[in-house]
């Protein structure tokens, strides 16, 4: 698919990792919908790409409510006639052992990371279907590939999402749509700051600062942590591989190697 004036909405554009996409497929010439629950740091990201460019707008979305997926998706479809591709990126973590992690945290990341790319993915795949094309992509983690300690919930979503490209891949072929997962790496996000990077420090011995830097030196062969546009561009090349579906790109500078 050529991404130049196609439409494409991308969840949890508010967050570091979605910024990067959002970045990235406008860049490539893409109608970008920025979804996220905060409308009005999606309207930060839009006046910083391009105040007045109508090829960029942004639409407040709970993704975990299936009726807001559903007008997110008739809103796009009356402006601008077609979605060619969504991005599943919004995602939450709550860390905790198994026998400390509390139901409610559990429950908040299975509805966002797995009910929220299943509602927004049902919600899209009819206009996809009628006009036979489109690609979705989910985005997952080195999680469901490498997942460490305390991470009980987010692997259990991550590796969920995973399956659930491998099936709606099969599930979409015959009307033409592609079905992909993306798999980030480390990325400086406030995820790393506020949670993994503080829960991981005694584990790695160093400051909570510094645990990214050091897993990277030490895990990766790049020996560098991930940039948003790294994961946008990982994206971008998925959106337009037309012979591409049912895969998992890795982009985690060679910590998994599988």
């Amino acid at each position: 698919m050529k991404l130049q004036n196609k439409v494409v909405i991308v969840t949890g554009a508010a967050g570091k990792i979605g910024q990067g996409i959002c970045r990235v497929l406008h860049q490539r010439g893409m109608i970008v919908i920025a979804a996220d629950l905060d409308e009005n740091a999606c309207m930060t990201l839009i006046d910083e790409l391009g105040p007045n460019d109508d090829r960029l707008t942004s639409i407040q979305v709970d993704i975990t409510d299936r009726n807001s997926t559903i007008k997110m998706v008739e809103s796009v479809v009356k402006r601008f006639g077609s979605i060619d591709a969504l991005v599943n990126n919004a995602g939450i973590i709550e860390l905790g052992s198994l026998i400390d992690l509390s139901e409610e945290k559990w429950d908040r990341v299975i509805d966002v990371n797995l009910k929220g790319t299943f509602l927004c993915t049902q919600a899209v795949a009819p206009v996809m279907i009628k006009q036979n094309s489109g690609s979705i992509v989910n985005l997952a983690s080195v999680a469901a590939k490498r997942p460490a300690p305390l991470q009980s919930a987010y692997a259990a979503t991550k590796h969920g999402v995973i399956g659930l490209t491998q099936v709606w891949s099969q599930e979409l072929a015959s009307h033409n749509i592609t079905v992909n997962s993306v798999c980030p790496g480390f990325i400086d996000s406030p995820m790393w700051s506020q949670q993994l990077g503080p829960a991981y420090a005694d584990m790695v011995g160093v400051d909570s600062s510094e645990v990214m830097g050091v897993l990277a030196k030490t895990q990766m062969p790049l020996g560098r942590p991930q940039e948003p546009e790294d994961i946008g561009e990982a994206v971008a090349f998925v959106c337009g591989a037309k012979n591409m579906t049912g895969q998992s790109l890795v982009i985690d500078g060679g910590f998994t190697r599988y």
